[in-house]
C-alpha cells in the first residue's frame, strides 16, 4: 500500500504536541511548579485557591511548551521534513522517499504505530517518527485498510500487504 501527501507544519505541530502530552516526563516537569505552589503555599490559605493556583501553574507550563515548539518548529529548518513525501508499506520494510532521501525501516526494527486524532505515526525510533496525516487518504475505508496492513506488518513481517495504490 502506498500514499502520496505533502507533510504540512500543522502535521508537525500537532504530532510534536500529542507526542509530548502523552510523555510522561513531561507530565511530571509541568507538575513540578504546581506541586512547588502546593507545598509553598501560605499557612492558612484557603485549599481552594491554592488548588486554583497550582491548577494555574500547570496550564502556564503548557503554554509556554506549547509556544516553545511552536517556535522551535517554525524557527528549524523543517524543509527535508515538510516536503511531498510517499510512504509505502512493502513486504520487507515501512518505504519512505521524499525528493532528499529514501528510506527503509525494516519492520522488526519498527517500535509501534499510532492512530490519533488528524494523524497515523509509525514510531522507527524513541524520538522519530513517520508522521502519515488523515488527508493522504481517499477516504476512512482506505485509511482504515491501510492501518490494518500496517498492524499486520507489525505484528508478523513476514505477512503479505495488498499493495494497491492509494491515491492522495
Amino acid at each position: 500500500m502506498r500514499v502520496q501527501f505533502e507533510l504540512r507544519f500543522r502535521d508537525l505541530f500537532l504530532f510534536n504536541m500529542m507526542h509530548q502530552f502523552l510523555s510522561v516526563t513531561l507530565q511530571l516537569f509541568c507538575l513540578f511548579p504546581p506541586l512547588l505552589s502546593v507545598y509553598f503555599a501560605e499557612k492558612g490559605e484557603s485549599i481552594v485557591l491554592t488548588v486554583v493556583t497550582a491548577i494555574c501553574w500547570y496550564f502556564v507550563c503548557w503554554l509556554v511548551q506549547i509556544a516553545f515548539t511552536a517556535i522551535y518548529l517554525a524557527a528549524g529548518n523543517t524543509r527535508t521534513v515538510l516536503t511531498p513525501k510517499v510512504i509505502e508499506l512493502q513486504d520487507d520494510a515501512l518505504f519512505e522517499e521524499t525528493k532528499f532521501s529514501k528510506s527503509y525501516y525494516y519492520w522488526p526494527g519498527i517500535l509501534k504505530a499510532v492512530r490519533r486524532p488528524n494523524y497515523i505515526a509509525v514510531y522507527t525510533g524513541a524520538l522519530t517518527a513517520q508522521v502519515i496525516p488523515h488527508r493522504a487518504f481517499l477516504n476512512e475505508v482506505a485509511r482504515e485498510r491501510f492501518w490494518e496492513a500496517l498492524n499486520l506488518k507489525l505484528k508478523d513481517p513476514t505477512a503479505k500487504v495488498n499493495t494497491r495504490r492509494q491515491a492522495a
